[in-house]
């Protein structure tokens, strides 16, 4: 099995599929022999508890699975978009700098 347009397709609709994982930050599927292994950077809300995160991440694992019985190894990370578009404040616009 290789990973075609339409696997890396069916894979990024599936993990889009929860309400929870707003955005596939970075995607990469690769072979190996007859399976795919699948390592996706999801983006999740930063309120989340861990409990909320590892059960968002297991069920986004299982509908991969699902969908694509070949994907047998599947490592999903957690993270908050961050728009490369948008202007972030400084540091010293969030912290306290210290008189010296």
């Amino acid at each position: 099995m290789s990973a075609t347009s339409e696997n890396v397709a069916k894979i990024e609709a599936s993990l889009l599929e929860g309400a929870s994982i707003r955005r596939v930050i970075e995607l990469q599927v690769a072979s190996a022999g007859a399976d795919l292994v699948v390592g996706a950077k999801v983006d999740l809300d930063a309120e989340l508890t861990m409990k909320e995160v590892s059960t968002i991440l297991l069920q986004a694992k299982r509908r991969v699975q699902k969908a694509l019985p070949e994907a047998t190894i599947v490592y999903l990370e957690p993270d908050v978009w961050i728009d490369p578009e948008v202007e972030q404040p400084t540091t010293s616009a969030i912290v306290m700098l210290g008189l010296d």
